[in-house]
């Protein structure tokens, strides 16, 4: 199945966007094709995802949590459950797993971040890292 991919970025572009999908849509449906019409916010950058997982890498160097330090993968889900709780995002739940030998926790995931989610975590981060007394390499430059 074709697929067309366009960026909107303002409303008169969008505009013209839009029609260009609407004529690449009516040739496939005409064609008895049925399709699916998806608009989304742009996703997260690469650029954003690996500043925030070196952030949350420095915190996992300098911080600590009930007396003991954690490995990055623990303080990514510490910190991604805080941020979701002090943002109103629906946040993670702790569960029972599939045998019920031990729990899950299950929730806010930074790979389905949109590029504002990537700016505000980011910018959360900073705050997180300032109020805790973690400094981050790019703040000493």
């Amino acid at each position: 199945m074709e697929k067309l991919t366009l960026p909107l970025y303002n409303a008169q572009q969008g505009y013209q966007a839009i029609k260009q999908a609407w004529e690449f849509a009516k040739t496939l449906l005409l064609a008895g094709n049925r399709l699916v019409l998806i608009i989304q916010e742009v996703s997260k950058t690469r650029e954003q995802e690996k500043k925030y997982h070196a952030m949350i890498g420095e915190a996992a160097i300098q911080a600590e949590h009930l007396g003991s330090k954690w490995g990055a993968e623990d303080w990514k889900r510490l910190l991604l459950d805080k941020f979701s709780r002090e943002t109103g995002r629906s946040h993670g739940s702790i569960i029972p797993n599939l045998d019920h030998s031990g729990v899950v926790q299950v929730g806010t995931q930074s790979r389905k971040f949109s590029k504002s989610d990537g700016i505000e975590f980011i910018e959360w981060l900073h705050a997180w890292g300032a109020e805790n007394g973690v400094t981050f390499k790019e703040d000493d430059q």
